[in-house]
């Protein structure tokens, strides 16, 4: 594999990570309107581009070495969605993926980056654990307890 591969590598998965992970904010900012979670996604997308903007490579160097025409998935249809809470369960395991593929390519480029890409990854799958317990609780909220009543 050439170092050109490796720069494709970290191209194409960050901008698969910052997508997915933009995609996911944008439906619990409008589709949920629920700020603090919301915070949590744009804290989470901001991470990534600090730690992006980290790597000793340039993003020109990333530009130049990006082979949209030649890559052989990008005509591969997307797969029918449904609903919004399926539309954020795929966005959430695109960025995880991605983050997955920059912490190893990291090795190769940025060896001591790894572990950041790695702990992006983590709170990744810490915000899909909240994401998900939220959507649930709203979905099939708990019955309420009754008190009982005294007799008098």
């Amino acid at each position: 594999m050439t170092f050109r591969a490796v720069l494709r590598l970290l191209d194409a998965n960050a901008n698969r990570a910052l997508e997915g992970l933009r995609v996911t904010e944008d439906i619990v900012r409008l589709g949920w309107e629920q700020a603090g979670a919301t915070r949590r996604c744009r804290t989470l997308r901001h991470a990534l581009t600090g730690a992006l903007r980290r790597l000793p490579v340039s993003r020109a160097a990333l530009l130049e070495a990006r082979a949209t025409r030649r890559d052989p998935g990008r005509t591969s249809p997307g797969s029918p969605v449904g609903s919004l809470d399926r539309l954020l369960t795929i966005n959430l395991q695109r960025a995880k993926e991605a983050l997955r593929v920059l912490e190893e390519c990291s090795r190769l480029v940025a060896p001591r980056q790894a572990g950041e890409f790695q702990r992006l990854r983590f709170r990744t799958y810490d915000l899909e654990r909240h994401l998900m317990l939220c959507l649930a609780a709203v979905r099939h909220p708990r019955p309420r307890r009754r008190r009982p009543t005294r007799s008098r």
